[in-house]
């Protein structure tokens, strides 16, 4: 008995050391787990953060560019757009065409941009500026604000009133769409009246000679503010 009792008594206390210690253990590796769940997201102090450049002068400070007008449209009195230089601040301005449409431009004064589009006009303040100014200019012309490119119909169409012109469309086309002439149509007198500048011109289609004869190129593109009148017939 004495030695089955000496026996006993070291294996139970190396059973209990051995226990205490993955106690210990467990207990320490918890505690890491707690300390990691805790702590926040560890940041570079040498990794700067990337936040967009607003500086003077570039692409990202103008107002946003608007969007809706159509590939090849023209410009009119009342559209406004920014007229940047690039690497000449000075000379980026904000410009609205004029009634009579022309533009104010820093340098070069009085240039005339209704009837031309966006890219037209850019290389022809281009050409400007380059007359004497800058050896080489890179002009950018962004948007903000253009008309409506609407047509008016009046007489005898089969739905007369306002129509949203697509770029490219003709007095026929238009017509067309307005529901075609009433039989009380005068189709050899189309008038369209167009504004330019201070004064109003009046253009006079002869409609039923293209149709009759297959005269095509006679049709007339129409501009964004046109009116057509289609007068009546008197037998």
């Amino acid at each position: 008995m004495f030695l089955e009792r000496r026996i006993k008594g070291p294996i139970c206390t190396t059973y209990f050391l051995v226990r205490l210690r993955v106690l210990a253990a467990l207990w320490g590796i918890a505690c890491l787990l707690a300390c990691s769940a805790h702590a926040g997201p560890q940041v570079n102090p040498a990794v700067p953060s990337a936040e967009p450049s607003t500086n003077a002068g570039s692409p990202a400070s103008l107002p946003p560019e608007v969007s809706g007008p159509p590939a090849g449209y023209r410009l009119g009195p009342e559209d406004v757009f920014n007229v940047l230089v690039v690497n000449e601040p000075e000379l980026t301005t904000v410009a609205r065409v004029g009634r009579d449409g022309f533009i104010e431009m820093p340098l070069v004064g009085r240039i005339k941009a209704s009837g031309l589009t966006v890219e037209e006009l850019t290389r022809k303040i281009e050409e400007a500026l380059r007359s004497g100014y800058l050896a080489n200019p890179d002009v950018q012309i962004i948007l903000q604000q253009y008309r409506q490119d609407v047509v008016h119909l009046f007489g005898q169409v089969g739905t007369p009133g306002p129509f949203r012109l697509t770029h490219g469309d003709t007095l026929l086309e238009v017509i067309s769409k307005a529901g075609g002439f009433t039989p009380i149509a005068k189709r050899k007198a189309v008038r369209i009246l167009r504004k330019e500048g201070d004064r109003t011109r009046v253009i006079v289609v002869n409609v039923r000679r293209i149709l009759d004869e297959g005269r095509l190129e006679e049709d007339v593109p129409l501009m964004p503010g046109d009116v057509v009148i289609v007068p009546e017939r008197f037998f």
